[in-house]
This record gives structure tokens, C-alpha cells and sequence, in this order.
């Protein structure tokens, strides 16, 4: 990374930065003789030492050399956003590419960034980070980190990520793996392109670097490909469909099991739920999964969990709190046939009336069935269809709920990252940038997000029955687990 210092945007009164003469405006240069290259590294380099010797640029160009006895905290200051890094390559299932046009800017961002990797989980192909990077990952002890393998064979990863110098990404992940780095891992799969006997070589590779102690690839997920409408002009990618979903899960379900037995129980080969979901399969048991649900925000075990969380719910007093209310769930295809068993369980127990439709994604294409790529159009539609269709019942509904994840709790700028050029966006926006507050007015009643579980869910439809929200800050009012994140262009 280029290094030109990181500017102080605030400094607290009274604080150690304060004392030592440092302003907001002031461009911290080094540490400990060291660059300052991001915010990220700041906290490495500050909390190195019990005193701090810095290096600053004044606004008129002038320099300021001062020590700070900061005992390896932090010294009171806020630093400037850091851009996000990009990625270079052009896989050829990459979501971005197959975005429609007219979105806002962030969502044709396609992140490459090795913090977000290790701050979020998010997934880097590694294609941004050269060798001083990797040390960097060492040095700083960034682990574990996210990694996008796809395939291990040279050739085949060359034709899915469309750069002929990104082909040997094992190079890449044993410089980590000998530095002490853990690394968890992804394939994409698409049938013809990296499945087959690609898939086995990159089964057997990275199975081959799973190791006790540190330096280990500590999980591989396989993961359905996603294809838009929106793919002219791109390759030709065949998609995934229930047929071949049901034998690759069938397939590679005991070998799950084989490999979690050698591993004292814990699995080590990830099966993401759109296996089982596209395949109309049931998922898997508690036992099938991370002790730790590992890769969760990978769509790993994210069905198992709500279940699970729902038996007991169901169970517990606390569901009493449902009896009655008429409220009507908007999800995506995928996840549909399970919230409405759900439904159906929770209404049998407490005599509560709750609703599950399906919503049709008209905006990305049918093809696109999970809950996070729904736009606000498409809510809004199945909820009023959802209302012709019931005309004449007094009342419709009392509440809407929309997935939690088809919400962003930011959509621009954050507290440490940002895309040059973007706009901050209120929170609680769609992808299309309707928010939920005019969505509830276009409605007519209360709209809430899901949340994670039914009982997050009960916590914002009471929040909405005292008035809650009306736009702002989403975590004032609901549970942010389950909404999207601010970095990153999308989370199904």
C-alpha cells in the first residue's frame, strides 16, 4: 500500500494526543520509525510499545516529532476513512458484473481488501495483495483471513477468475500458512468450470494444509454459484440447478461427516444451505455444522440455526407475546418453504395468524431466490398483491416484516472504510434506496425487520407498537444481527 500518512479528523479533549500538542487536521506519518498506513495498522503500531514515538505533517507542510506515554493504548485521537482496495480480477460468475444498471455506486464496488477480510470475513481472491502485503498479514497477525480459492488447479482457477497471473493461489496461502496465518476458504461452483475432478484437487489441497496449531486452512466452504438476468455480454456460465444441487449435496453430505470424525468432531468441509434449499432437501442437524458456525456469514448453517432457535422459542413463555397478531413475512424463495413451517408451528402453539409469501426478485431476475438481494420494488409488490388478494378482510395485516437482510445499516461511507465519490445514505435503505420508513408509509402499517430469530422479531413488532422508528439510526430501534453489513457490495 502507498503511504502518504493518515490524517486526524478529532482529537479528545484532555486526551494523551491533546497534551503532546497533536490537532485535528495534523497527518500522522510514522510510529516507532514505522508508516502509518492505515487505521488498522495504527492500532498495531500504537499499542506496540508502553511509549509512542510519532511523526506528524502540520497542514503548512511543517513536521512535529513527539513521544507519548500511552502504556499501549490508544493515544485519543480519530482517524480519516480508509479507501477501500478493489479487486482485479474478472471471475467470471463475479456478482458485480451481472449487477443491472442505475444502482447506486457502492453496489458496483467489488472489494478486495485484505482488513475487511480480517475485520468482517469478508472473502479476498488475494489478487490485490503481493508479497509485501502477505508479511504485512504475518507481521500484523491478521488471522484468520478469508480466502476466495475457487480452484487450486492453476489452469482451471486462471479460466474462473480471468487473470493469468492469479493462477498458483496455493504460493499465496502457504507463504500465510508458514507465517503462523489461518486461513478460511471458499469455492464457488460451477457446474463445468470447477467442479469434478477440479473440485476433488482443491478438496485434496487444501485438506492437505489443515494442521493443529496455528498456520492451518481451517475450513473450505463450497457454495453455489449465483447467476442475475443481467449477464449479457458475460461468459457463459451454466447455473445450478435443483437436479444437480440435490446430487452435489447427496454426494458430498457423508463426506461432511467422514472428515468432521477425523477432525474430533468438527466439520471441516462447509456445505453452504443453498445445496439443500435449491435441492428442496431438509437441512442437516445441529451436529452437521461449526461448533462455532463457522462461515455463518457464508450462508453456512444459517436455516440450522433459525431452526434451532425457533424449537426452543416456540416452547418458552416468551412466544405468548404472538398470540393473535396478523402479521405477514416477506422472504425469498429460498427460505420461504422453512419460515412458513415455522409459521405454520408457532401459529398452532399460540393461536397467532402469521403469513409467509415467497417475493419474486424482478429486479436481479427469478433465478436470484435468496432473502438479501430482495429489493424494496419487490417487497412492495408482494406486500399489495398480498392485499388485493386478501380485499375485503377487515384490516389485512397488522404488520409487514421484510428480511432483515435485504436492509443495510449503512450505505456509503463507514466509521473506518469508504468508496471515493459516495454518498452516505440513511440507514434502514433497501438496495434500490427505498427506505423502510417509506415503505411502512406506502403500506399503510407497521414494517419491521425480521431480525435473526422469532424472538428479535417480537422485540421489533412491539418496538413498532410504541411507535418506534421512523428513520435514522436502525440499531436505536431493532436488533441489527442479521442486516447487512456496511462493507462489501452484497451479503446473501
Amino acid at each position: 500500500m502507498a503511504q502518504t500518512g493518515v490524517q486526524i479528523i478529532t482529537v479528545e479533549p484532555g486526551s494523551l494526543a491533546e497534551e503532546a500538542g497533536i490537532r485535528p487536521g495534523d497527518t500522522l506519518l510514522e510510529i516507532h520509525g514505522e508508516p502509518v498506513l492505515d487505521q488498522l495498522n495504527y492500532q498495531y503500531l500504537i499499542t506496540r510499545e508502553d511509549e509512542a514515538v510519532l511523526r506528524l505533517r502540520r497542514p503548512d507542510g511543517s513536521t512535529l516529532e513527539t513521544s507519548v506515554e500511552n502504556g499501549g493504548e490508544g493515544i485519543g485521537v480519530d482517524l480519516a476513512q480508509d479507501e477501500v482496495k478493489v479487486c482485479r480480477q474478472n471471475c467470471v460468475f463475479c456478482f458485480v458484473h451481472q449487477m443491472p444498471k442505475g444502482f447506486r455506486k457502492s453496489l458496483y464496488l467489488k472489494d478486495e481488501d485484505i482488513r475487511l477480510s480480517f475485520l468482517y470475513g469478508h472473502f479476498t481472491t488475494l489478487s490485490s495483495s503481493d508479497d509485501a502485503e502477505l508479511d504485512r498479514i504475518v507481521r500484523e497477525r491478521l488471522s484468520p483471513i478469508h480466502v476466495s480459492v475457487h480452484a487450486t488447479d492453476p489452469a482451471a482457477r486462471i479460466r474462473v477468475v480471468g487473470n493469468p497471473r492469479e493462477g498458483d493461489i496455493l504460493r499465496k496461502i502457504d507463504r500465510l500458512l508458514a507465517g503462523g496465518i489461518d486461513v478460511h476458504t471458499q469455492a464457488v461452483v460451477a457446474p463445468g468450470l470447477n467442479d469434478g475432478a477440479i473440485w476433488q484437487q482443491t478438496l485434496d489441497d487444501l485438506g492437505a494444509r489443515r494442521r493443529e496449531g496455528r498456520g492451518s486452512v481451517l475450513s473450505l466452504s463450497c457454495v453455489p454459484v449465483g447467476l442475475t438476468a443481467h449477464r449479457d455480454g458475460l461468459p457463459t456460465v451454466q447455473d445450478v440447478d435443483p437436479a444437480f444441487a440435490r446430487e452435489w449435496a447427496l454426494r458430498w453430505k457423508p463426506e461432511v461427516r467422514r472428515l468432521a470424525a477425523a477432525n474430533e468432531g468438527e466439520p471441516w468441509l462447509l456445505l453452504a444451505d443453498e445445496w439443500f434449499t435449491r435441492a428442496g432437501l431438509e437441512v442437516p442437524g445441529r451436529a452437521f455444522y461449526s461448533r462455532s458456525w463457522a462461515q455463518l456469514e457464508n450462508g453456512v448453517g444459517l436455516v440450522r440455526r433459525f431452526l434451532e432457535h425457533s424449537r426452543r422459542f416456540i416452547r418458552s413463555p416468551r412466544a405468548q407475546g404472538y398470540a393473535g397478531r396478523r402479521v405477514l413475512l416477506l422472504t425469498g424463495p429460498s427460505f420461504a418453504p422453512t419460515l412458513s413451517r415455522v409459521a405454520a408451528e408457532l401459529n398452532r402453539a399460540v393461536g397467532s395468524h402469521l403469513r409467509v409469501v415467497a417475493t419474486k426478485n424482478f429486479s436481479f431476475g427469478e433465478t436470484v431466490t435468496v432473502a438479501g438481494l430482495l429489493c424494496g420494488a419487490d417487497l412492495k409488490y408482494a406486500a399489495h398483491a398480498d392485499r388485493e388478494a386478501h380485499e375485503g378482510r377487515a384490516g389485512w395485516v397488522d404488520a409487514v416484516v421484510v428480511p432483515s437482510s435485504s436492509l443495510r445499516t449503512h450505505t456509503g461511507p463507514t466509521d473506518q472504510y469508504t468508496l471515493r465519490g459516495v454518498v452516505v445514505r440513511e440507514e434502514g435503505t433497501f438496495l434500490d434506496d427505498l427506505t423502510l420508513p417509506q415503505l411502512a408509509a406506502d403500506l399503510g402499517v407497521p414494517t419491521v425487520p425480521s431480525g435473526a430469530n422469532l424472538s428479535h422479531l417480537l422485540d421489533h413488532l412491539e418496538a413498532a407498537d410504541r411507535g418506534a422508528f421512523r428513520g435514522g439510526a436502525l440499531q436505536e430501534a431493532f436488533h441489527t444481527a442479521g442486516l447487512n453489513q456496511p462493507q462489501g457490495a452484497y451479503n446473501p
